[in-house]
């Protein structure tokens, strides 16, 4: 295995570069100069080559051994002190918008995303099992019908749709949560409930839909008919022999999301004004604030290409046929 994990990872740093010099030269290429959105476009030329050289954009854009530049009185080569090489090693300037070290704004808004996502992920997986294995059972009957029915239906409606719904009839109309806003502490809670509520109805009917599918493949595989035969319980059934052997997808599924988690949902952070990862990202996008999408392209590249691996090792755990070689 540990030779596995090694290939792995020599496998994944020129992905994980690859990535990153997309997202570099599109910045880099495309999109406008940083300078002006700080300055704007009224200020003189003298004006933005200061803030290029504060923020590190007078430097070679590519490793140059031959160039050279000055900055702060003296001269420097070009090995590691062009801009491609700062953000591979994790020297961003500070944020546009916010002036502050972009890992300290990640450090600050990743806890906040994580309590809104985590709790919508894990009330997703096992309710998606739940309602899968109820359809599996019951495949034709008026509970498998109902489940896929909703199901597709959530599927149908548009996301923003589902949270200005929610937003309408629990916060506006029933009064029952905050429409939008944040608190700390426990006061939190109170404001974390109704995007919980509304992330879980979104994304509800697509996990439905996928487990159901593998787990009636399952349910009528011959072991389970023989199981069947001897008297086996249902319940037991369900819980020892089919869950345990559809955990192959589930894993797959599953643990794929997880770098997403850090990231929030973009539409749903920004709509219910949570100051978590979601929001800073939407910010930044409208601030062209590259420093920050650059970090955060980096890091989420960085956990999935982890999450990738992590989930071949854990294939071995869950299923004992599964060698890595």
């Amino acid at each position: 295995m540990l030779a596995y994990v090694i290939r792995r990872i020599l496998m994944t740093v020129p992905i994980v570069l690859g990535i990153l010099l997309i997202t570099f030269v599109l910045f880099s290429y495309v999109a406008p100069d940083p300078a002006f959105t700080v300055a704007g476009r009224g200020k003189k030329p003298a004006q933005l080559r200061a803030i290029r050289k504060e923020m590190g954009l007078d430097k070679p854009v590519w490793l140059d051994s031959r160039a050279k530049a000055e900055q702060d009185g003296r001269e420097y080569k070009g090995h590691f002190n062009s801009q491609f090489f700062d953000v591979v090693l994790w020297r961003f300037p500070e944020s546009i918008k916010y002036h502050q070290p972009v890992g300290e704004l990640i450090a600050r808004k990743a806890p906040v995303s994580l309590a809104v996502q985590l709790p919508i992920f894990l009330i997703e997986l096992g309710l998606q099992l739940i309602l899968a294995l109820i359809c599996a059972f019951n495949r034709g009957r008026w509970p498998d019908l109902v489940v896929t029915f909703g199901a597709v239906l959530g599927m149908c409606v548009p996301y923003l749709s589902i949270i200005i719904l929610g937003q309408s009839v629990l916060g506006f109309g029933a009064g029952i949560f905050p429409v939008a806003g944040w608190d700390t502490g426990l006061k939190s809670v109170h404001f974390m409930a109704l995007p919980i509520l509304v992330g879980v109805a979104a994304g509800l009917g697509g996990g439905v839909r996928f487990y159901r599918t593998v787990m009636l493949d399952e349910v009528y595989t011959d072991y389970v008919r023989t199981a069947r035969a001897k008297g086996v319980s249902r319940n037991n059934m369900m819980l020892t022999h089919v869950l345990r052997n559809v955990f192959i997808p589930v894993v797959t599924q599953t643990v794929t999301v997880l770098p997403y988690l850090l990231l929030g949902s973009l539409l749903l952070e920004r709509m219910f004004q949570i100051p978590g990862l979601g929001g800073l990202m939407v910010e930044a996008l409208f601030n062209n604030d590259r420093p920050i999408l650059l970090a955060m392209t980096y890091g989420i590249s960085i956990a999935y290409c982890v999450m990738l691996m992590l989930t071949d090792i854990a294939y071995t755990l869950v299923d004992p046929r599964v060698r890595l070689s």
